[in-house]
């Protein structure tokens, strides 16, 4: 029997009902104004004990996971605070639906991925001999959190109440919501009103998840702090050169510095960011036993190992102010992990390759899986995602016979190798794990130490138990980091796994906003870098499950790679830049006329940062302090999936040209592969060198002849160079481009 009441107002004590389609109305200085219209589906039945109960798996997203509670339909979303305060909210409802001698199916609690969900039988708990509503409230909120300089709440709702002992089902529809800023009461993870760079072009949002944008999304534009092992000091240099010439303002600190134990690294990287506002990026270079991650403690007999601790600095919340990355292993892995972001971001393997991607998953989870998908269901529908928005193939490697471009059985090693080894950018698994496995497939370690897929890296997420264990040994994550195939990088340019047995449905939302962001389904949540892509998408996750296992996912999903790096995704577009080859001291700008709207362009000076801008209207115009040394400045522009540029600018007193050393030189071919010739005629040089764009002098040479000479450049890696040319304590310098 369904009963259905009309309401004008019911006033529902402090708390606010949510569930889908919210609304922003209005806000004034002591209240924000929404509106929630909660649109029914028809019930779906499963035969439990011989009797049909009301499954709502298959209908709605996300349900409560109270073991042997009815499991019933949650939605959520945020609101933005006041600095202080408790907030107090009021309810009314335009209708109620109550239903009569209705059956609702228990849940069976919270199901970590070593266990198939099929195989854990329904129990029912107290709930059902407790003759009350369940939940208590229809609405609750979250403890209110803190993210970066910006302070909101998760607003939880179960739009249908369940009474087990009278059977009734009670459905709540068109809620309006006003949420009341009280500032007089004191509240939890209190603001101190610091102004914070990289958030103040969201402060004007109130309402942080509408739902048609979700959350507020957290931005990529701001600096990088570099902690290093003192042993691994000299390798990780180069990226942070390159991350200095790029626009991204690093600094690179020794554990020597900043302490060796969690704490004291917190503790450093808090006060960094206390004086540094603008920092978004942290990478962590050095294994756990010379940057040790955090614990949280024990769950389930295991150590709740974090590195996102160090990005949560603000509040007791466990949303995160900054993208925190891991480097791991010895002084050969961090080369090979900085050679790989080098060539990923400076010079990529030319290709559609970035436009390919792997689904690999098992066929468990059906009707416990975020948007009660089994992990199959749950790829294929980011295939879709994905295909929609332009990749030209994502492989289905599933297990049993799905369908589709899934082929018959089970996928193996033997199938899945091949396509890494063609090359792929995305590599998303969904499914049981170990520390060195991914079940289906038995796709593990090994495997990955076995491809050939020397630059064409795909970024790796894998929602699996224990894949990102690195604690007590390598997992598969850091193998996926640390490959090579014949001496040069293979493998991964990032690898997320968690340290932990990890939850089932709360990680799959994460690879669903993942997906979702890749795909720009969000006009105003674009985002390109590793990290950018991976905890906002976290940040999803943590507001669709914002406790329990959502909370544990966010702290034990650990990012194998560099933060900073920015996912390729289509293929290598070229980009054309125009500006001056020399300039006086105490320039104050340089002027670079750029082909490519919204291109990153930087100015540098011996790993320096000087400044940067925005190409518009094919313009950038750079400005910095006034030239103090004649030292060459680089001018370096970047943009997702475009070439890079770089290229050197000769500084002096005055124009200093040829006629100043009163001598002309010639390199050719430019580019060049494994020789170059150089020419001088009107005059006579001493000494040639080759400079890399980091400041390193990569080869000296005496000229015998002084006019011509062969320089073989067969040793040197791919990438622009810079040649200069002495001649009576005086220099010249060109650029050259190396092809190999």
């Amino acid at each position: 029997m369904k009963k259905t009441l009309l309401l004008c107002s019911i006033l529902y004590g402090s708390f606010i009902s949510h569930a889908q389609n919210f609304q922003f109305n209005s806000e004034n200085s002591k209240r924000i104004e929404l509106t929630q219209q909660f649109k029914e589906k028809p019930f779906e039945f499963k035969e439990i004990e011989g009797q049909n109960w009301i499954d709502f798996s298959k209908l709605y997203p996300i349900l409560s996971n109270e073991k042997g509670a009815p499991a019933l339909p949650l939605f959520h979303t945020t609101v933005q605070l006041p600095e202080t305060g408790s907030p107090e909210l009021e309810i009314t409802f335009d209708e109620i639906t109550i239903y009569d001698n209705m059956l609702v199916a228990p849940s069976k609690g919270v199901i970590k991925r070593n266990v198939d969900p099929a195989s854990v039988a329904y129990t029912f708990g107290s709930a059902y001999t407790t003759n009350d509503f369940y939940p208590a409230s229809a609405v609750s909120l979250k403890t209110p959190f803190i993210w970066r300089s910006m302070r909101g709440v998760v607003v939880e709702v179960s739009p249908y109440q369940y009474n087990p002992v009278t059977k009734q089902l009670v459905v709540y529809k068109g809620i309006h919501i006003s949420v009341k800023k009280n500032t007089e009461i004191s509240g939890l993870n209190e603001l101190s009103g610091q102004i914070d760079p990289v958030m103040q072009s969201l402060q004007q949002k109130n309402v942080l998840n509408p739902k048609s944008e979700k959350y507020t999304p957290m931005q990529e534009s701001g600096s990088m702090l570099f902690i290093a092992a003192p042993a691994l000091m000299e390798e990780i240099t180069p990226l942070v050169n390159w991350k200095n010439q790029k626009g991204i303002r690093s600094a690179l600190v020794s554990t020597a510095a900043t302490g060796t134990n969690d704490t004291d690294i917190r503790a450093y990287i808090q006060n960094y960011y206390s004086s540094h506002p603008d920092l978004v990026y942290v990478l962590l270079v050095g294994d756990h036993d010379d940057i040790p991650a955090h614990t949280y403690g024990i769950s389930g007999g295991e150590n709740l190992f974090s590195d996102s601790y160090y990005g949560q600095l603000t509040g007791s919340d466990y949303y995160p102010e900054l993208f925190v990355g891991r480097f791991s292993g010895t002084e050969a892995n961090i080369t090979t992990m900085v050679n790989r972001t080098l060539e990923y971001e400076k010079n990529p393997m030319a290709g559609d390759w970035m436009e390919k991607a792997i689904g690999l998953g098992s066929n468990e989870g059906n009707g416990i899986g975020d948007d009660g998908e089994p992990d199959w269901q749950h790829l294929r529908n980011i295939r879709t995602v994905l295909m929609n928005y332009g990749y030209s193939e994502v492989a289905e490697f599933y297990d049993g016979s799905q369908g589709g471009a899934d082929a018959a059985g089970n996928p193996n090693s033997g199938i899945i190798l091949p396509v890494v080894n063609n090359g792929v950018g995305l590599f998303n698994y969904t499914g049981h794990g170990d520390v060195n496995l991914c079940v289906t497939g038995n796709f593990q370690s090994t495997h990955v130490n076995q491809a050939s897929n020397n630059g064409k890296y795909p970024f790796v997420i894998s929602v699996a138990c224990n894949n990102g264990t690195f604690t007590s040994g390598t997992c598969i994550s850091e193998s996926w980091t640390r490959a090579t195939k014949n001496g040069t990088p293979s493998g991964a340019i990032g690898a997320a796994g968690s340290s932990i047995l990890m939850a089932w449905a709360e990680p799959m939302q994460t690879q669903d906003e993942l997906a979702a962001i890749i795909g720009e389904t969000y006009p105003d949540n674009h985002k390109t870098t590793l990290g950018g892509l991976f905890y906002n998408s976290q940040m999803s996750m943590l507001e669709e499950y914002p406790s329990g296992n959502g909370v544990e996912v966010m702290q034990t999903w650990v990012l194998f790679g560099d933060p900073s790096a920015q996912f390729r995704n289509k293929q290598t577009l070229p980009i054309t830049v125009m500006h001056a080859g020399n300039v006086p001291m105490g320039t104050t700008s340089i002027t670079a006329n750029c082909d490519v709207e919204g291109a990153l362009v930087a100015v540098s000076q011996n790993n320096v940062l000087l400044g940067t801008a925005i190409s518009s209207g094919g313009q950038a115009v750079i400005s910095f302090p006034a030239l103090t040394s004649n030292d060459y400045l680089l001018v370096t522009a970047t943009k997702q999936n475009y070439a890079t540029y770089q290229h050197a600018v000769q500084v002096a007193d005055g124009p200093l040209g040829i006629t100043d050393l009163n001598m002309e030189f010639a390199l050719y071919p430019n580019p060049a592969n494994d020789e170059l010739q150089l020419l001088v005629s009107n005059g006579t040089a001493e000494w040639v060198r080759i400079i890399g764009l980091d400041g390193k002098e990569v080869l000296t040479k005496r000229l015998s002849n002084g006019n011509q000479e062969t320089i073989n450049t067969a040793s040197l890696r791919a990438g622009y160079y810079i040649v200069e040319i002495l001649s009576a304590g005086q220099s010249m310098r060109k650029n050259v481009q190396i092809l190999h």
